[in-house]
């Protein structure tokens, strides 16, 4: 009987993991969209970097 207690209440703390709580999830997720929009912001800054080195090569006026 004590075994299948501990089992049971091991299984109990097992189930209750972030993903298992909407609240958990939404936390997830937003870790997850957060990620991406750093990830595309570092890109638009190397892409603007490389945009003006492209315009100074070309010898175009830099607005």
């Amino acid at each position: 009987m004590k075994t299948i207690l501990i089992a049971a209440t091991f299984f109990m703390v097992w189930a209750c993991g972030p993903e298992s709580s909407p609240e958990g999830r939404s936390k997830i997720r937003d870790r997850n969209l957060q990620e991406q929009l750093d990830s595309l912001k570092t890109e638009n800054i190397q892409m603007k970097k490389e945009i003006l080195l492209i315009k100074e090569k070309l010898k175009m006026p830099v607005k």
